[in-house]
Order: C-alpha cells, then structure tokens, then sequence
C-alpha cells in the first residue's frame, strides 16, 4: 500500500483464496486498519503522529488453518499469524485443494505448524559490480595461465 504524506487512514489486507477441487473458490480477507492524526507545531506547520490500530481492528494477520474437505488436502494447511504496519502492501495467498487417495497420502499433506511459509516475494536479479572476466585479470589470477604474477 502507498501511503501519502497527508493520509490519516491506512489498511493492509491479506486475501486468502481457497481454490476447491471443483474450481470454485472462496475469498477470506484479513484487514489490519490504521489511523494517525494531525499535530500542530508551533511555527505554523503541521506534523502527524505516529500509525496506531483503528479501535475494533486487530493488530494483525490472524493464522489460518485451511479447512478440511473430506477427500481433499489443501497445499498450504496453516498460514502463520503475521504482523503488519501502516505501510505493509497487501498479500494474497492462493490455496489449492486436490484430490487425494487415503491409501497414499504423503506427509506434504500434514498439518503442522512447524512448516515454513512460503512468502511470495518478488524475485530480484542478482547484480554483479564486476563485468565477466575483467575480476579474473584485476585478482592476478591470470597466473593460473601461465601467463606473469600480478603483485
């Protein structure tokens, strides 16, 4: 969420789609609300105070357990509770149901608390200050070619 300079109010939401086997999906939104107010100094400008929780909004991202479906496992069980700020963007989460056969059902399918989250996050590219080849002969390493010792 991007929050503007004079903004008194603020959300973040996680939406959590459940995707049934079926194709149907169900939509659950956990929303964390904010507000601040504004502070005047003495010179004439204004300041804001500090981000608190709107009263009757929870201070964050409650934990989830993926209901049961008879016959189905969801790929994510439980979601850890998680807390946000003013400024934290909005998440949506997708859990999927399948279908699964009682006599083979492998541990991915456990509840478990102990599991790690999956965070969706956006990859970034690894950026290398050095161009290709150009460390090799500043490093000396040359020499590993026969070719003369940098010292």
């Amino acid at each position: 969420m991007v929050i503007g300079k004079q903004q008194l109010t603020a959300q973040s939401t996680r939406t959590i789609i459940l995707v049934h086997v079926d194709g149907t999906q169900q939509v659950i939104k956990q929303t964390v609300r904010f507000q601040r107010s504004k502070v005047p100094v003495a010179d004439g400008r204004i300041t804001y105070s500090q981000w608190i929780c709107q009263p009757g909004s929870p201070k964050e991202w409650a934990e989830f357990d993926a209901p049961e479906i008879e016959g189905c496992a969801p790929d994510r069980a439980f979601l850890p509770s998680e807390e946000v700020q003013a400024w934290t963007p909005d998440s949506k989460v997708v859990i999927v149901y399948n279908r699964f056969d009682n006599e083979r059902l492998d541990d991915r399918y456990t509840k478990t608390q102990s599991r790690p989250p999956l965070i969706h996050r956006p990859v970034e590219e690894k950026k290398s200050g050095i161009p290709h080849g150009l460390g090799l002969r500043i490093a000396g390493l040359t020499s590993l070619f026969g070719l003369r010792r940098a010292n």
